[in-house]
């Protein structure tokens, strides 16, 4: 955001409760603003945060003193980091009960292979490739605290291997479950390919990954042909290994690439293939991976809902005070099902009515109460080609209730006598 003089920043609520942020920008532009904060914000809605920039000197920002041994720590996490190969080598919870790295292991190893396909350069990974000794990626340039205040804390490593360089920012916000891992990589390789691997504490003879509107399980174990053949497989937007007690999901923003062999969990960041395109991959890589250590399954630590908050983040825009007939805080919609996850919300093809996409992600036929915008007469269940079928359902103070199969995909529409009502204009 901008603001139309230096000072201080002060961030309220609706209610004019002031919010503790901190600025990213601090110290860079006085007008420019890159607000850290903690903000509770109702599903698929919004909430109305006001920011005021006051003539008085900025403050300092109350930074705490970074351990030596580069620990990240917040009341849910522990992240230990080698300060010199830049490994993490444990994740553990504040009570040292749960340590989710394997002892005395690298986690977040980067690994390159030589990968050279026989055809279809840049489509294939061939047999055998993973087979052989990868050339580990492990000197380390610089490795510095980036920031240590009450609400991030980051580390960030710099390192360089053959031709390309790589900056990664490993950092733990106040409050998170997950460890975040942001890569600026400036790739100039042929024929590589380059995995970040976790050798785990739990294991099991399979992990998960999240296939479309589901997940499926593949083995971890290399004991017949048919298991031989899954040495690289894709996934959505996480994968997870683990056993009952507990596990670690590797979520990805843009990274579709895992395998999985004993306890290792490995996540493919980056090919470099030469045909059809000789410089498929190479220059500036940005993305982002997540680590998100959980105890029990993957389903009660809800790794579905991580996955979505990764690649679908909150977002903010700066707007000026202007009038309108919808609160400051607002939920469009919702589910109160934890295991049913809401995918789309639509204008229907051929009619006013609206769309709703759902789906039950953990094999529990559930009761799923829907919440939608007021004013809808009633909703009926349809098929993916928006035709209505069946009975209309129950509604009762735009909550619709229906039942749900174990991993069903299911389309329900509303119907709106008036058009304007569903899509809540201010």
């Amino acid at each position: 955001m901008q603001t139309p003089e230096a000072g201080e920043l002060t961030l309220t609520d609706d209610a004019g409760r002031k919010l503790p942020y901190e600025d990213l920008n601090e110290g860079l532009n006085n007008r420019d603003h890159t607000v850290l904060a903690t903000v509770d914000v109702p599903a698929l809605g919004y909430t109305v945060l006001h920011a005021t920039a006051s003539s008085s000197a900025k403050q300092p920002r109350g930074y705490e003193t970074a351990p030596a041994d580069l620990t990240l720590a917040n009341d849910k996490l522990i992240v230990t980091i080698d300060p010199k190969t830049g490994c993490i080598t444990q994740i553990t919870d504040p009570t040292m009960v749960h340590k989710y790295l394997a002892p005395n292991s690298c986690g977040n190893q980067l690994q390159a292979f030589i990968d050279t396909p026989k055809e279809y350069d840049a489509w294939n990974i061939d047999p055998g490739t993973l087979d052989k000794a990868p050339s580990i990626i492990d000197h380390v340039d610089s490795i510095h605290v980036v920031r240590y205040s009450p609400l991030r804390k980051a580390i960030r490593i710099s390192r360089h291997w053959q031709n390309s360089t790589f900056t990664q920012s490993i950092s733990l916000d106040a409050g998170a479950d997950h460890i975040d891992i942001s890569n600026d990589i400036d790739w100039h390789e042929s024929h590589v390919l380059l995995k970040a691997a976790f050798p785990l504490a739990a294991t099991s003879p399979k992990a998960t990954y999240e296939i479309p509107y589901g997940s499926i399980e593949r083995p971890t174990t290399r004991n017949n042909s048919w298991e031989k053949a899954q040495f690289e497989v894709p996934a959505m937007r996480w994968a997870d290994l683990g056993d009952d007690h507990q596990g670690l999901s590797i979520l990805n923003d843009s990274k579709y690439g895992y395998d999985a062999v004993g306890n290792t969990l490995r996540i493919t960041l980056l090919r470099s293939p030469t045909w059809p395109d000789a410089e498929a991959d190479r220059g500036h890589q940005h993305f982002v991976y997540s680590l998100y250590p959980h105890t029990g399954t993957w389903k009660q630590a809800q790794t579905v809902r991580r996955g979505y908050e990764l690649n679908d983040p909150l977002k903010a825009t700066q707007v000026f005070a202007h009038t309108g007939t919808l609160p400051a805080e607002h939920s469009f919609a919702s589910i109160e099902n934890p295991n049913v996850t809401l995918t789309a919300i639509k204008k229907a093809e051929d009619s006013d009515a609206l769309v709703f996409r759902m789906y039950e992600w953990a094999g529990t036929a559930t009761e799923v109460k829907l919440h939608i915008p007021h004013g809808a007469t009633y909703a009926i269940e349809s098929n993916m080609m928006e035709k209505p079928e069946g009975d209309h359902l129950s509604l009762t103070n735009d909550v619709v209730t229906v039942p749900i199969e174990p991993y069903e995909i299911l389309t329900l529409q509303a119907i709106y006598p008036n058009p304007s009502v569903s899509g809540n204009k201010p």
